[in-house]
Parts: C-alpha cells; sequence; structure tokens
C-alpha cells in the first residue's frame, strides 16, 4: 500500500516569512486514490527542517476539511525562519496511525519577506 502526500494543483508552492493568510492545500492518496478522512480522529502535519528535526506540529481541526472523502487537508504553515522544511500528514482512526507519504517527505519552501528579520 503506497501512501502519498502531494500539494494539489490550486495550492501554493511556496510561502513568505510572516504571511499567516496563505494556506496549503495537501492532497492525501493510497495506491492513487482519494483518502478518506470520515474516520479520522485526530490530524496533524508533522514540520521538520533540514536535518529532520521537528520544528512544529500542526493539528488540522477536522471542521476545517471541506470534502473528507477528497483527502484534501487545509493547512496554514506559519514558520518564522526562511529555509526548506520536511512535511509529513499524521491521521489517527479506529485502524491506528497513518503516515503521508509512505516514503521520504513532501517539501515546503518559506522564503524571506521584506519585513522578516
Amino acid at each position: 500500500m503506497s501512501k502519498d502526500l502531494n500539494l494539489t494543483d490550486s495550492s501554493p508552492t511556496s510561502v513568505k516569512v510572516g504571511d499567516t493568510s496563505t494556506t496549503f492545500m495537501l492532497q492525501l492518496t493510497v495506491d492513487g486514490n482519494n483518502y478518506d478522512l470520515s474516520d479520522a480522529t485526530n490530524i496533524s502535519v508533522v514540520v521538520a527542517d533540514a536535518n529532520l528535526k521537528t520544528v512544529d506540529t500542526i493539528t488540522v481541526d477536522k471542521t476545517t476539511v471541506n470534502t473528507s472523502e477528497d483527502g484534501v487537508l487545509p493547512v496554514n504553515f506559519t514558520e518564522k525562519t526562511a529555509g526548506n522544511y520536511n512535511v509529513e500528514a499524521h491521521i489517527a482512526d479506529g485502524n491506528g496511525m497513518n503516515i503521508f507519504p509512505s516514503e521520504g517527505f513532501m517539501a515546503i519552501t518559506v522564503n524571506e519577506s521584506l519585513g522578516s528579520e
């Protein structure tokens, strides 16, 4: 079973430091099919730096998921330091913990902004 995590076609691919209004749309799939979030009891996105040190865990409120069957998570990513980050989605349901992707990580880039220090 292959679990994948990607950005949707309509999602931004990067964000600037200090931008709190950008929402990434993360697509979860299993063997190429959308992962149904209807039975999820806990949804979080783990963010790690380039050294794979966890720098943030973002809890996703299930009520913010538009259509559970689509497997799309809306996530606001608000790191305060520019750089490249590795991302995993952790979904708990009645069967246990599902971690997306099965292999490697999804990358998010945080760019400098004129207002950042």
